[in-house]
């Protein structure tokens, strides 16, 4: 089967997989919005910011360094497992060290129970983590929709059947931990087959690939700081009430990226990686993506901005509507930072990692200015200047990481930006590609 062929029939099972896993995922928010404290959805905001952190060291960039690799030996495949599993091993004996101090920072005495029990998730991650990189460099996206799929049901009945039995913020660790359990282990006895992982372990086989991921783990630190150093903030600043009434709004706007951008740019890391070589194909293809991108999330965008109560009310019920005007705000933050998303699957394809390690290294210099600033006020503040900030960037990004990654003048750069009103022409584009 050729790139193409594979693309395609990778882009129809990365829709469906996004489609479903969305669904579930607010299926459970909405559910449990019902169901738990508003308090609670806000401790969950500051757990989730402390594993998402921590997992960005887990991995040490060896996921992209495989996309980008286009030759790994068998021997190196599993001196990358076992350096991969150890540094887990590391960073989970580093969250029991700072639960304490993140429970003080915070004054929230039970972080110190749940970070641990919650962190129990990096090892199990880091089982079956290489086998699912290896199924996307394949463009084999059916098997990880299909293993995802499965596990997002069986997690979403979990979590509803124990906050009915009222087990409170124990109902999203313990179905966050099951949804995990069953993916990892799902691509470990798949992937073993085709891929076993020997007793192997060479510390000089893993230097190429570390080289290219550290700058994308770098990058990837700055830039998590960049996207949810407002929730670090708010809770510090207004409390873990407040917080999840934030949180709420942020994940609402962040489900249209979420659904649209992987099932574009999933596909598009490995195949625009294949096509490295050829700066005009590369350039011509990148462009077409993120104006597919644009296109598709500003109609998605524009529905939440102006129906936003509505879809507060069908989501989150009565108790929420003062998130409203979040929502609104943030999901012209949220089109905006979606434009960016593309770079990566250019990063990937070209290796040049340590271009956005410098340029999300810029943005950190701006971006907690703002937040601060706005925390001096309110959450909408917050928001508010957020989207300020992205906007400004945008000219900036190019200037320091698109243009020296392929040859697009500032003048192509913002037409692929802007959304086409054709959306015949989109349509044919897709099934194309």
């Amino acid at each position: 089967m050729s790139i193409k062929q594979k693309a395609i029939k990778g882009v129809k099972w990365t829709t469906l997989n996004t489609l479903i896993l969305t669904i579930c995922t607010l299926l459970k928010i909405s559910i449990l919005a019902r169901l738990i404290d508003k308090s609670d959805f806000g401790l969950m905001a500051i757990i989730t910011f402390v594993m998402g952190f921590v997992d960005l060291f887990m991995d040490m960039g060896i996921s992209i360094a495989i996309l980008h690799k286009q030759k790994i030996s068998k021997n190196e495949y599993s001196s990358l497992y076992w350096i991969n599993f150890i540094f887990s091993i590391a960073v989970y004996l580093i969250i029991l060290v700072i639960t304490p101090f993140i429970a003080d920072f915070y004054d929230e005495e039970i972080l110190r129970k749940l970070i641990p029990l919650t962190g129990a998730s990096i090892i199990i991650v880091a089982i079956g983590r290489q086998f699912k990189t290896i199924l996307q460099k394949d463009l084999n996206f059916k098997r990880i929709a299909v293993i995802e799929i499965i596990s997002a049901v069986i997690s979403l009945v979990a979590a509803v059947v124990l906050a009915i039995k009222e087990f409170g913020i124990l109902s999203l660790i313990y179905s966050l931990l099951l949804n995990y359990i069953i993916v990892s282990f799902a691509y470990l006895i798949t992937g073993f087959k085709t891929h076993p992982i020997q007793f192997h372990f060479k510390f000089k086989e893993t230097k190429s690939f570390l080289k290219i991921g550290i700058f994308q783990v770098g990058s990837q630190i700055l830039n998590y700081f960049n996207r949810d150093l407002d929730i670090l903030l708010i809770g510090k600043f207004f409390g873990a009430e407040v917080l999840g009434g934030y949180s709420l709004a942020k994940q609402l706007v962040y489900r249209p990226a979420q659904i649209i951008n992987p099932i574009l740019t999933q596909v598009a890391s490995p195949a625009l990686a294949k096509i490295q070589s050829n700066l005009h194909v590369l350039k011509e293809n990148y462009l077409k993506l993120i104006n597919l991108v644009s296109s598709v999330n500003f109609v998605a965008y524009l529905l939440i901005f102006i129906f936003a109560p509505i879809l507060v009310q069908l989501f989150y019920g009565n108790n929420y509507s003062e998130i409203v005007p979040l929502v609104r705000i943030l999901s012209i933050y949220m089109y905006v930072r979606a434009l960016g998303n593309p770079v990566g699957s250019l990063v990937v394809a070209t290796g040049k990692t340590h271009l956005e390690f410098y340029w999300n290294l810029f943005t950190l210099i701006i971006m907690p200015v703002l937040i601060f600033i706005g925390a001096q006020y309110s959450t909408t503040w917050i928001a508010i200047l957020i989207t300020l900030g992205m906007i400004i960037l945008v000219v900036p990004s190019w200037y320091f990481l698109i243009r020296k990654m392929i040859p697009a003048s500032l003048s192509e750069f913002i037409f692929s930006l802007v959304p086409k009103s054709n959306y015949a022409e989109i349509r044919r584009y897709i099934q194309k590609k």
